[in-house]
């Protein structure tokens, strides 16, 4: 795992990354979100993956993710999701 870039945002209580890792194929959030936790030795639950990105022929990908201080913190911050309203016919 190589970090490209890690910014601390003090304000917002969290992290901010991209690194880059090689796997067989797209890993998925679950496994990004495993991978990052691991590597920031915290829980995946204070993790955010806004991105997995991956070239046509390779198989290292590029993981922008955000590492909270802690799952309080995450749902401070990050913004809920919306929930559809049911159509009635």
């Amino acid at each position: 795992m190589k970090i490209i870039a890690e910014v601390k945002n003090i304000l917002l209580h969290r992290k901010e990354v991209i690194l880059m890792k090689e796997f067989i194929s797209n890993p998925g959030i679950s496994t990004a979100k495993q991978v990052v936790a691991e590597h920031y030795k915290t829980t995946p639950e204070c993790v955010v993956i806004l991105g997995i990105h991956g070239g046509f022929g390779t198989s290292v990908f590029k993981i922008e993710a955000r590492v909270y201080d802690s799952a309080e913190k995450l749902q401070i911050v990050e913004p809920k999701s919306k929930v559809k309203k049911e159509v009635s016919a």
